[in-house]
């Protein structure tokens, strides 16, 4: 007679620990709701086998109740890579995130919202037979949602940015041939169209004051504009085109600028860190 499996879902965000005790190694972090195998008790700790790493460890028996056998594909080997991917990539109007490549409802752990990061390792067959993307943390995408930084045109040395205005529009960081960071930006209106071309970063601004004033237009008339701490401001044309913090819209990969691109702060921040006067910037459909 096989013996009984004890399974359990953990109620809250929990950590594994190496051994019973509060003072042990943290060895990883669950997400609410994982399945675990308990092989056993020691005080309040329960000793567990987590089915999709695979691991055992030790977590507090505290955020643990009863659950139902997990789902049979939970248990399954995961799948082989068909490709390797190894890129960061976006949301495109949000995604479910599953543990196992499959659209059933059950299998899925979180939603991503717009334009948020993750990075992709490699791509997969699902229970479906379609494909899937596979996360850097073991989870799985589906790629209509996911935006991976399209191929450029031509690629430069060193530190270089690239800008695809088509849409959704896409900036992305490169060393070399190599990506390394990619966003949905905010590209320009069809009455301030972002300009098309290879350029470079001409200066710099932390922090300014960007005001309709000094193009002549008043800034409480019509198509004025009065912002007060834009940061990480690059510009890379001398009528005021940039790459800089756009905290007052958010519409990530479609046309909301008057030709400027903007990115959300750690994108912009992280672009400010990086680049410098010279960077090399491609802009192009």
């Amino acid at each position: 007679m096989q013996p009984t499996v004890e399974w359990v879902v953990n109620f809250t965000a929990a950590s594994l620990v190496a051994s019973p005790d509060e003072g042990a190694e943290k060895v990883g972090t669950l997400r609410p709701l994982t399945y675990l195998e308990v092989q056993g008790y020691e005080d309040d700790w329960a000793k567990v086998y987590n089915p999709r790493t695979r691991a055992t460890a030790y977590i507090s028996s505290n955020v643990l109740g009863p659950a139902d056998p997990p789902p049979a594909y939970y248990t399954a080997p995961a799948p082989e890579a068909i490709e390797s991917i190894q890129m960061p990539a976006r949301i495109v109007d949000g995604a479910v995130v599953s543990f196992f490549p499959t659209p059933a409802p059950e299998a899925e752990s979180y939603r991503l919202p717009h334009n948020a990061s993750l990075f992709i390792q490699d791509k997969v067959v699902g229970e479906d037979g379609e494909d899937w993307y596979r996360t850097s943390e073991g989870d799985y995408v589906s790629p209509a949602n996911v935006m991976l930084p399209p191929a450029p045109p031509r690629t430069f040395a060193g530190r270089w940015i690239d800008a695809n205005l088509s849409t959704p529009s896409v900036l992305t960081a490169y060393e070399g041939d190599r990506v390394v960071m990619t966003s949905l930006v905010i590209k320009g209106l069809a009455a301030f169209q972002t300009s098309t071309g290879v350029f470079a970063i001409q200066r710099r601004v932390a922090n300014e004051t960007m005001s309709s004033d000094t193009i002549g237009i008043p800034r409480n008339g019509p198509g004025g504009y009065y912002l007060q701490n834009v940061l990480f401001t690059q510009y890379f044309l001398s009528d005021g085109s940039a790459i800089h913090y756009n905290y007052w819209s958010s519409v990530w990969g479609y046309a909301g600028s008057r030709g400027c691109l903007g990115l959300p702060y750690a994108e912009s921040e992280f672009l400010w860190n990086w680049a410098s006067v010279g960077t090399p910037v491609s802009i192009h459909y």
